[in-house]
């Protein structure tokens, strides 16, 4: 069979398949198959040709695209197959590819990289991302306190006063994070329970804040991050949060009304008062003998003065302290700012700092916790310690019944046994 012969049958075999034939010529093809097995194989392939364009997926196309592509299919399908004498078709055979599953095998490989790739680019991010807001966490109670980068920086001046601090809120104080990601890892790790602790408060509290207030203040962060001495401003902002957290909430609600410079000013009286009660506890002897000479020949007689100026008389500086507190005649004192610069000139600079950073008042209560640490008992620290020192079978009986007493009543039963002595 020449090929036009062959292109005239598939012509009419499609036009068998297609349904275009009359039923006169459609009746004579299939008598004309029943009795040619090459007519018969070829119209297999065809059929065949037209399963293969089945399965391919619509797509809109107009009649000369699908002649075209029929056209194309039946051509390869020509290629393919050859006809010989027997009436036996044979298929050409299909070379094996060695190649082939290793090639899948190294695409799937390649894609299974990629994934893991993008995962672990995905999980670094998130990582990355987290621990760049551990700077923000950890210091959002101080950076609400603070509230303005210039706040920040000026409080940061204050070192003997975050000294004092630094050495009694260490446990609780976390430290400002590494400026690398891999750092802070490390840096999470070597973390107290304590610390931790005030890293999941930060985190719940920033979760409540409104997306204004988190931008402003994560901006302040950023800006902190970027100063040369961003490490001692951030432990400034640690360490106000520590402090305005131990003087409850009151304070906040009474910053939330101040300016810029009213706040900072208030944040600086706040902290030197608070350094000044922990420096009572371990005032160095250099501190202790001044004062302790200061007031026997200074403040002692004007304390007389203030508190009994009708019939003055020996008392103790403590009970007059006591009565000028009680009776709030603090103004009665005359020349304060005298007596307070003369007992300066011989302190120690972080002491002179810490009272100099005060109010007037609020002097006379750290004169009053230097000169008798002891015997103010502010501390609840002071008590439980007070208290586990009654060990001993004269105190036991004590410490049975101060188990029993209401919890609000346990610091006037212990406060009259607290040693009351000098520096």
């Amino acid at each position: 069979m020449n090929l036009p012969d062959m292109e005239s049958i598939d012509e009419q075999l499609t036009a068998y398949l297609d349904g275009e034939l009359s039923s006169a010529e459609a009746s004579a093809l299939e008598r004309s198959l029943v009795g040619d097995e090459k007519l018969r194989l070829r119209l297999a392939a065809l059929r065949q040709a037209y399963e293969l364009l089945d399965e391919i997926p619509e797509t809109p196309h107009d009649q000369r695209f699908t002649k075209s592509t029929l056209e194309l299919v039946i051509k390869d399908l020509s290629t393919t197959t050859r006809f010989v004498a027997g009436n036996e078709s044979v298929p050409k055979a299909k070379a094996v590819d060695w190649w082939e599953w290793p090639r899948v095998s190294l695409l799937l490989a390649t894609f299974m990289m990629v994934g893991v790739a993008a995962a672990c680019g995905f999980n670094f991010e998130n990582a990355r991302r987290e621990l760049r807001d551990l700077g923000l966490i950890a210091g959002i109670r101080g950076l609400e306190d603070i509230n303005e980068l210039k706040n920040a920086v000026k409080l940061s001046k204050e070192t003997e006063v975050f000294a004092v601090l630094r050495d009694n809120l260490s446990e609780k104080l976390i430290p400002p994070p590494p400026d690398s990601t891999w750092q802070r890892k490390t840096w999470v790790q070597g973390l107290t329970p304590n610390q931790i602790s005030r890293l999941d408060s930060g985190r719940e509290r920033l979760s409540t804040l409104d997306r204004e207030t988190r931008t402003r203040l994560a901006a302040i962060e950023s800006q902190i991050e970027a100063l040369p001495d961003h490490k001692q401003i951030q432990e400034t902002v640690h360490l106000t949060g520590l402090v305005l957290d131990s003087l409850g909430s009151a304070k906040r609600l009474d910053m939330e009304v101040m300016k810029s410079e009213q706040r900072y000013e208030f944040l600086k009286e706040l902290l030197c008062m608070k350094a000044a009660e922990f420096y009572a506890a371990h005032i160095p002897p250099e501190d202790a003998a001044a004062l302790e000479q200061w007031d026997l020949a200074t403040f002692n007689p004007a304390l007389i003065l203030a508190v009994l100026p009708e019939r003055p008389t020996a008392m103790d500086t403590r009970s007059l302290l006591g009565q000028l507190l009680f009776r709030k005649r603090i103004d009665h004192l005359e020349d304060q700012d005298s007596l307070i610069a003369e007992l300066t000139s011989k302190l120690s600079p972080t002491a002179k700092k810490l009272i100099e950073g005060v109010n007037k008042s609020e002097q006379i209560k750290v004169l009053n916790i230097w000169l008798f640490p002891n015997s103010t008992v502010s501390s609840t620290a002071t008590l439980i310690d007070y208290y586990d020192k009654m060990d001993s079978d004269n105190w036991r009986d004590f410490r049975d019944r101060i188990d029993l007493v209401d919890p609000q009543d346990i610091r006037r039963r212990l406060f009259p046994l607290a040693p009351r002595r000098r520096p």
